[in-house]
């Protein structure tokens, strides 16, 4: 085949030449960016060894912040105030956009999960056969985000518990702070209206959650009294 191939001129050799990419258009890494920066202590040219992502331990087990390449780059203050892309378009249009904690959908907006919620209520109760294809799917979407859906005596009570949440993370904070004193003293609940309006699942909502939640999973059975408490008056 070799030969042939040669008789008729067509090359049998193939030379490809190997292509290395310089930096030009490269993200630098985190490595590189606190290097710069002057965070990280480069002995002997082997900082890489020195940090990770989430950071080194100690001979205790305990985790060491200094030797973690995430909290160096929390710690520079450009990247702990950087706005959000929502935030710069809101800026451009004169709008001040505001950000309520990660993972604490139950605060966020003026109840807004919770319409949410009430919305995937009515969507799941739609008959299947009239979301199939597009349009009766967008139609059912639009009905769902309707006023008729989404009312006002709906969103009055969505806020009305978001702001309960509020008030409850607040005074947790003041518990903590040692603003104020041990909630079980009756005394101070007798005192202090605030008390009496803590859930007992806050002291979980606190911690770090580490995934996505909506008011269907947090508070499931209020959304769902709502939403049939309303369409029976509908």
């Amino acid at each position: 085949m070799q030969k042939a191939a040669t008789n008729l001129g067509i090359p049998i050799e193939q030379i490809n030449y190997k292509i290395l990419e310089g930096w030009e258009g490269k993200s630098k890494g985190l490595l590189q960016v606190l290097w710069e920066r002057g965070w990280i202590n480069n002995e002997n040219n082997k900082a890489y060894h020195n940090y990770t992502i989430t950071g080194k331990k100690n001979e205790y087990n305990l985790l060491m912040p200094e030797t973690s390449l995430k909290s160096l780059m929390a710690g520079c203050m450009d990247f702990e105030e950087e706005e959000t892309l929502l935030q710069y378009m809101g800026t451009q249009m004169g709008v001040v956009v505001d950000r309520s904690p990660k993972c604490h959908a139950e605060i966020a907006g003026e109840g807004i999960e919770y319409s949410w919620g009430c919305m995937k209520n009515h969507y799941r109760r739609v008959l299947l056969d009239k979301k199939r294809g597009r349009e009766n799917f967008i139609k059912t979407v639009r009905e769902c985000i309707s006023e008729k859906i989404i009312t006002r005596d709906r969103v009055q009570k969505f806020s009305r518990r978001a702001r309960r949440y509020v008030l409850g993370y607040h005074v947790l904070w003041q518990m903590q702070q040692g603003i104020i004193h041990d909630p079980d003293s009756e005394e101070l609940i007798a005192a202090n209206d605030n008390l009496a309006i803590i859930p007992a699942k806050l002291e979980q909502m606190v911690k770090k959650f580490k995934t996505h939640r909506c008011a269907m999973d947090f508070d499931h059975g209020f959304c769902k009294t709502i939403f049939k408490q309303e369409e029976l008056t509908l």
